[in-house]
């Protein structure tokens, strides 16, 4: 239903850009450390999946993925690109101004990571506030949260773990190495509350011997399958609903 700016000419593109326009913007790595068993590209891999089927489905018009962003936590990794957030947030802002321009509102940024999700909403909210702009920003740790449980075994996770390798069984099975799997957990400070909750905690780096978070040796094609399947279900509805929301209904909620 929809289509990827970058395979369509000026031509072709011109009558659809316009303020009745969804435009996507997928947000994920290229270049940062996933263990010894993924290659450094598994968030962009896995963004660009997620972008190419919610475009299948959707009528969105969607930009290139943004390969390099704020990634704190990997600076010591060789090979890992980290941009200081607000240069990551002024390029960004800059990439949405220039099709905003052109009567664009409504956008879907399609997060990849996890240290970019609190630049990317304090973003979208100034937008808003400077531009009018209606941004919606995924959560990749919750887009598929009710599945993950379920399918997965590992006691806790986040990066290169049992999930994310899972799906890069499925999406790049070639780029995956089971041999060289893991369980390593890290560690740092902070309070946890009932139901795992977490209170307090202070920032760290990613501090374990592989450079994951989670167990990568519980992976199966199978479980990334029904993973990414819930992620781009998620982003899908999340569409729906938003081509039908009025700007004027959300500037009633926004004032409740």
């Amino acid at each position: 239903m929809g289509h990827f700016i970058s395979e369509l000419t000026y031509e072709e593109l011109y009558p659809l850009l316009n303020e009745k326009s969804i435009v996507v913007l997928p947000v994920g790595g290229g270049s940062k450390e996933h263990g010894a068993h993924l290659p450094m590209g598994t968030d962009m891999y896995v963004t660009e999946w997620i972008a190419r089927k919610v475009t299948e489905r959707c009528d969105v018009l969607t930009l290139p993925n943004v390969p390099y962003a704020y990634f704190p936590a990997f600076v010591g990794w060789k090979g890992s690109v980290s941009v200081e957030h607000a240069h990551f947030t002024a390029y960004v802002h800059d990439v949405i101004s220039s099709i905003a321009r052109f009567g664009v509102k409504k956008f879907v940024i399609i997060d990849g990571g996890v240290s970019t999700h609190g630049p990317l909403c304090t973003l979208a909210r100034d937008m808003y506030n400077e531009l009018g702009i209606l941004a919606g920003v995924t959560d990749i740790r919750e887009l598929a949260r009710e599945i993950e449980e379920k399918v997965c075994r590992q006691p806790k996770g986040g990066h290169g773990d049992e999930s994310e390798t899972s799906c890069m069984l499925h999406i790049r099975p070639d780029l995956v190495h089971m041999d060289r799997a893991a369980e390593e957990y890290t560690h740092g400070y902070s309070l946890i509350g009932p139901g795992g909750r977490i209170k307090v905690s202070v920032p760290c780096p990613m501090n374990t011997p592989h450079g994951i978070n989670g167990n990568s040796r519980l992976a199966t094609e199978a479980k990334g399958a029904v993973i990414l399947e819930t992620m781009v279900s998620s982003i899908c509805e999340f569409i729906t609903n938003f081509t039908a929301c009025r700007e004027e209904d959300t500037h009633d909620d926004a004032r409740k």
